[in-house]
């Protein structure tokens, strides 16, 4: 009796194993992504974390998202730890353009195809998905220079990070339009911060030019919603309500500012979720069916938005 007794437990745990066994397969037969995210500080990079899981699950791929905090060395450690997990696609949100090229070298040496998104990226990858970073800054140039500010002023700008692919399009693109014939020395920059693409880095930048420049500030242009609504915050609590404020993303705390018809005067579209789940699509086709992208810059809808249209691009139910 203990003989079948024991004979019948090791059948049980033999087909215990061979059933572990065959969903272990099952998941090593799924596609494995990963994403190199640069940062999750503020809202817009959240909603990409979200899409991204939600569009690789909807293909019935896995997906692993690491945070590089803004550190270039951890991303370039991050998208190494990738490879040894054996990802069979990378989704890179890169620090700087050039700082990930060696990872992006040895991805395609490992036959794992790229996408860059958000951010361009140097080196050979199958798509960039994202807004066009310049003429973000030169549609909100144009709009300065035309609409709030056509006889010249005192900006302060306010960016995400000097060596960001973003920052550098959306400043050069803005300062390019205050260089233009017609615009050329009627236009300030009384100085530049850093803070991250961060709100609450964002309303203590504005402390600080607060403070350094008081009533010569005219107008307050931020390289994403988060840092202006940051920078809006401070000019409120400091009761400089004639300050205009204009920002770039889209984020539905900006339009309902603009909503308002107070001092936050723009922003300028960019949909981290379609862009994001643009980006993981186009991977999954390339990584099942061979499919590639009909363009290498899947550029989205750069739009500015103003009191004029907003009501066309408000969405109270909307993530980001």
């Amino acid at each position: 009796m203990k003989k079948e007794l024991l004979l019948i437990g090791l059948v049980l745990i033999l087909g215990a194993a061979l059933v572990s066994a065959g969903g272990a397969g099952e998941k090593e037969g799924k596609i494995l992504l990963g994403f190199s995210h640069v940062a999750m500080n503020c809202p817009y990079y959240l909603a990409m974390d979200k899409a991204a899981k939600d569009t690789a699950a909807a293909r019935g791929a896995d997906i692993i998202v690491l945070n590089a905090e803004e550190d270039i060395s951890k991303q370039i450690s991050d998208i190494e730890s990738l490879f040894v997990k054996g990802i069979n696609g990378l989704i890179v949100n890169s620090t700087t353009e050039y700082g990930t090229m060696p990872v992006i070298k040895k991805a395609n040496g490992m036959g794992i195809p790229v996408i860059a998104i958000d951010r361009n990226l140097y080196g050979d990858y199958l798509a960039y998905v994202g807004i066009d970073q310049w003429k973000a800054g030169e549609l909100q140039g144009e709009f300065i220079t035309k609409k709030l500010l056509p006889n010249g002023g005192n900006i302060v700008l306010i960016i995400g990070d000097p060596g960001c692919p973003a920052s550098i399009g959306r400043g050069n693109g803005m300062k390019n339009i205050l260089e233009a014939p017609g615009n050329k020395g009627k236009y300030t920059i009384l100085a530049t911060y850093k803070a991250s693409y961060n709100q609450m880095l964002g309303m203590q930048k504005m402390e600080e030019a607060i403070a350094a420049f008081g009533d010569k500030i005219d107008l307050v242009y931020c390289a994403n919603d988060s840092m202006a609504l940051g920078a809006l915050a401070a000019l409120q609590e400091a009761h400089m309500t004639d300050v205009m404020v204009c920002g770039i993303d889209g984020q539905k705390e900006a339009y309902e500012e603009i909503l308002k018809g107070g001092q936050y005067k723009s922003t300028v579209i960019n949909n981290s979720s379609e862009i994001t789940e643009i980006a993981v699509n186009l991977l999954m086709d390339y990584l099942e069916k061979g499919k590639e992208p009909k363009e290498r810059d899947v550029i989205t809808g750069t739009i500015l938005v103003t009191a004029d249209n907003v009501k066309k691009y408000y969405d109270p139910d909307s993530v980001f």
